[in-house]
């Protein structure tokens, strides 16, 4: 009886190794096949935000690279938790990937209590592919020409200017806040849904002040629709080289820029990872490419995954330091 049992034992055993061998064969095969049909690309904003037009242009380049179409799939909802959830939850095959940013990756751990993702355990990052500027721009009914002027006028009337932003946790949001705290202005903060009504009311003079993209400002700049008095990059933009950065103004140390990237489900094998890293980074070269991200006054950068981590680690860490230190709560 023993010999009997022994001998299912080292049949039961060569079966499952038989099985695993044959599945990580699969597996394997798989990743280095990858990618034989469309991907999905899911952006967590609506269409025609900067999320999803950054995600546009490098999701025809990818696809170019790789020879199979990358689809988008705008998912907002719940300052973008929602789509960034999905993603989350996908087969970690490569057919699912995520245009994370700033608010997603790294503001909203710190600022919602409950949400669907972790961007360490739930995400395994390829690359950041854009990072840019903010503008501080003003409305002409407020009279300011300067970085100085503003602030005083805020101080002069405390609780009296306002601010616009994209919702709360925006990174416009939260660079609203922390300028509130390096400059000791007292400003009131106005959430919207997006930013396109955040533009129509500073041009329409409702709202005092906001933080916004560069690309979106550079039009109403140049028309005189509204004034921009700073930059928030740590240097001075090509696109608007007169225009001085809050650093200079007398706020050391002052930097916001907002970046988007792509991450894919966490156990996503390394072959695929490293494909996509390596589209990115052709993607990235491309001149085509480097002037449609250079027009809405993005750069386009090359990082390896654990550059990409690295990064968000840091970015996670500069902007829970303000929610707390601004007392920052989800609506």
């Amino acid at each position: 009886m023993k010999n009997i049992d022994t001998a299912r034992r080292h049949q039961l055993r060569a079966l499952g190794a038989w099985l695993a061998s044959g599945l990580f064969a699969s597996t394997a095969d798989a990743a280095a096949a990858y990618p034989t049909r469309p991907i999905t690309l899911i952006v967590p904003f609506p269409a025609g935000g900067p999320t999803d037009v950054t995600a546009r242009i490098y999701a025809q380049a990818i696809s170019a690279e790789l020879g199979q179409p990358v689809v988008i799939d705008n998912r907002p909802g719940a300052g973008g938790t929602l789509g960034g959830g999905q993603a989350a939850r996908a087969v970690a095959d490569g057919y699912t990937l995520l245009w994370g940013g700033t608010s997603t990756l790294a503001v909203a751990p710190s600022l919602y209590a409950k949400i669907p993702y972790h961007p360490v355990s739930s995400f395994q990052p390829i690359s950041r592919a854009v990072i840019g500027p903010l503008v501080l721009a003003v409305s002409n009914k407020l009279g300011v020409r300067k970085l100085s002027e503003l602030v005083a006028l805020a101080k002069g009337k405390p609780g009296v200017l306002n601010f616009g932003s994209a919702g709360v946790g925006s990174i416009i949001h939260l660079t609203g806040e922390l300028f509130k705290l390096r400059s000791g202005a007292d400003i009131v903060h106005i959430p919207y849904k997006g930013n396109a009504p955040v533009m129509t009311d500073l041009l329409a003079g409702q709202l005092d002040m906001a933080f916004v993209a560069l690309g979106h400002m550079l039009p109403h700049i140049s028309k005189g629709d509204i004034r921009a008095i700073a930059i928030t990059s740590a240097q001075r933009n090509v696109l608007a080289p007169d225009l001085p950065t809050i650093a200079e103004e007398g706020y050391a140390g002052f930097e916001s820029r907002e970046w988007f990237g792509l991450v894919a489900p966490k156990g996503v094998p390394s072959e695929i990872t490293a494909r996509l890293n390596a589209a990115f980074r052709h993607a990235s070269a491309e001149p085509s490419v480097n002037r449609e991200i250079a027009r809405l006054g993005y750069t386009s950068i090359q990082e390896s995954p654990t550059q990409f981590a690295d990064a968000m680690a840091m970015e996670s860490q500069k902007w829970r330091d303000v929610i707390v230190r601004a007392k920052v709560e989800p609506l």
